[in-house]
């Protein structure tokens, strides 16, 4: 989900509570036996461990939206806290792990949107600051953490949405930019890269265009106006390989191409004009492997395909036309595991399906050949965890399901069947617990679930079973 996508649904839910705000309880609804029950819970979201156990959000029909927690099994999954009491739910998103706590926004009905953390307990688990004073909130949300800070984006109510750094308590809050503020125009894209931190904001002067901070208000400043004037560079994809930051952007002249800063005006240059004139290549999916950078592009000759890049011109190269002549092999979700990359992409023979490379051509090959034939296996929500990679594909048998491979074909192999036959669980989040890995995914009945799969392949549910679809 895009920065953009994020805001727009806190600022979702921040409407939605202020419309509800007046509601001392909610109204007469039948809420049938087997939705009642404790475990009833249904799409959990924000898995972040802490202290060998798992802090998510989750929606129950008695409770709404709020605070769970789970060691792995289903006597040690339960409502860590109820922090808006009612069906109305506190809305717990944006989960970060920061100083033995996870931080994240929620609402207890009193104060809107504002900023929280949990140590795993109840007692433990209070708001950090009400910024914002009233059921409106400061709708906190990018949390990121450089060292000993925590950043994010708020709004006071008294100059909108700005950047602003805290040590985790509220006494320390600190607001660090002054910039314009609007639907459209907050700070976002927080990046660490060493002991700076880069986004992008607005001024008047030169639309939304990159920014740095070094954690102060006098450290914190425009890099450079990539599209010089009013008009935003539309700066995407931030990515740091060592100490350089990479990125995406229009300067009016060379279309949407692959720019790099090392946190100066001189130094914020555009890498390569991939494909000459003012038509855009496009990079997406930029990724680190080693000290160079993977990403998909398309020069206008050989389709979208794999690039790599240290940095110079000369050394923003082709990879490999994975799908030869003009035709696009559109690799996409890059994920790095050690000295390779998994992507999924198409050759034109065998549809979507799981590749690596090392960032040579030789080394780019067909991992395997999941669906057979030109039918595609759409490898997606790739994870690489401990020694292997773990991944959602589609198998005519199976449906879309879980998988993991260790860059083998022989070692690419269905994890778990979690709809069992050609039903979809579409599994995501993986996530490492008790030797194990959680996971979300549909129950058949159309609820996205928690579930714990073991090493000998056994499935669990961390939940009261639902025969129908919970409304």
């Amino acid at each position: 989900m895009t920065p953009s996508k994020k805001f727009r649904r806190l600022a979702a839910a921040a409407a939605c509570l202020l419309a509800t705000a007046s509601l001392a309880e909610g109204p007469a609804r039948e809420v049938p036996p087997k939705q009642r029950e404790r475990l009833a819970f249904i799409a959990p979201t924000g898995l972040t461990p802490l202290r060998g156990k798992l802090v998510f959000s989750a929606y129950h029909a008695l409770r709404g939206q709020e605070l769970w927690t789970t060691d792995g099994t289903l006597q040690g999954t339960t409502l860590l806290k109820e922090i808006r009491p009612g069906f109305q739910g506190s809305f717990p998103t944006g989960f970060v792990a920061f100083r033995g706590h996870v931080y994240f926004t929620a609402t207890d009905g009193a104060a809107g949107l504002e900023l929280w953390r949990t140590d795993g307990t109840p007692g433990g688990t209070r708001m950090v600051v009400d910024l914002r004073a009233g059921a409106e909130g400061s709708t906190p949300n990018a949390l990121t953490t450089l060292g000993d800070a925590l950043y994010l984006v708020a709004n006071d109510g008294r100059q909108g949405f700005q950047l602003w750094r805290t040590d985790g308590t509220g006494a320390s809050f600190r607001r660090l930019t002054n910039v314009q503020s609007s639907a459209g125009a907050v700070p976002r894209q927080l990046t660490p890269a060493g002991a700076r931190l880069f986004f992008t904001a607005t001024d008047a002067q030169a639309g939304h265009e990159l920014w740095t901070s070094d954690g102060t208000p006098e450290g914190t400043r425009r890099v450079k106006d990539v599209r010089p004037g009013p008009q935003d560079s539309n700066i995407e994809n931030l990515v740091v390989v060592g100490g350089t930051l990479f990125f995406t952007a229009n300067d009016g002249v060379h279309g949407t191409e692959l720019w790099k800063s090392d946190g100066t005006e001189a130094g914020t240059v555009l890498v390569r004009d991939i494909r000459a004139g003012d038509a855009p290549s496009r990079p997406a999916y930029l990724s680190v492997l080693g000290n160079q950078l993977l990403f998909s592009a398309d020069d206008g000759q050989n389709g979208t395909e794999l690039w790599r890049s240290d940095g110079t011109a000369a050394g923003t190269t082709l990879v490999k036309d994975i799908r030869p002549g003009a035709a696009h092999a559109f690799p996409n979700h890059l994920t790095v595991a050690g000295t390779r990359a998994f992507f999924a992409a198409s050759d034109g023979v065998h549809g979507v399906e799981l590749w690596q490379t090392d960032g040579t051509a030789a080394g780019t090959t067909l991992v395997a050949d999941i669906a057979p034939g030109d039918a595609s296996g759409s490898p997606a929500r790739l994870a690489w965890i401990g020694d292997r990679l773990w991944f959602t594909a589609s198998h005519g048998t199976h449906g879309t399901e879980a998988w993991t491979s260790d860059g083998t074909r022989a070692g690419t192999q269905l994890a778990v069947d979690v709809v069992p036959g050609p039903g979809n669980g579409i599994p995501s989040r993986y996530t490492p617990l008790r030797g194990g890995m959680a996971l979300t995914a549909e129950d058949g009945n159309g609820n996205e679930r928690l579930w714990w799969r073991g090493k000998d392949g056994r499935l669990v549910l961390l939940g009261a079973p639902l025969a129908a679809r919970l409304r």
